[in-house]
């Protein structure tokens, strides 16, 4: 006898891809999306960036020394993207020149991330303001 296929549940949603300085900066906004916002669907990454106008100013045939940076990725549903996409480009203060940049994707399916009840959060650690 087969069993009855349950619908996963989940819909169309837009991946946030923000690259900021490794300040910090990162914690907080992700901390401002869960709190503020409920975003469960979110993570940070550590890599090296060389931002375009270092590498512009850079000699000939050098290697622009590159500098530490996050890329946080959040994943949200369509409808609340565009206002998702303000809020982190305010926050992380990508108006500044030399602050990071983002960009948005659409995703044709993503399922929500339901935290189980009782699971308590994980401890604050203070990160110092840049």
């Amino acid at each position: 006898m087969s069993q009855p296929v349950t619908a996963i549940p989940g819909a169309a949603a837009k991946r946030i891809t923000c690259i900021l300085p490794d300040n910090g900066s990162d914690r907080r906004l992700l901390q401002l999306l869960r709190e503020v916002h409920g975003i469960t669907r979110a993570d940070s990454l550590h890599c090296r960036r060389v931002p375009a106008l270092q590498a512009a100013k850079a000699e000939r045939n050098k290697v622009p020394e590159a500098s530490l940076a996050r890329v946080i990725n959040v994943v949200v549903d369509e409808a609340q993207a565009d206002a998702v996409f303000d809020v982190i480009c305010a926050e992380a203060g990508l108006n500044e020149p030399g602050s990071g940049m983002v960009y948005m994707v659409a995703l044709s399916f993503a399922t929500p991330l339901l935290m189980p009840a009782g699971v308590p959060d994980e401890a604050r650690v203070k990160v110092a303001a840049p």
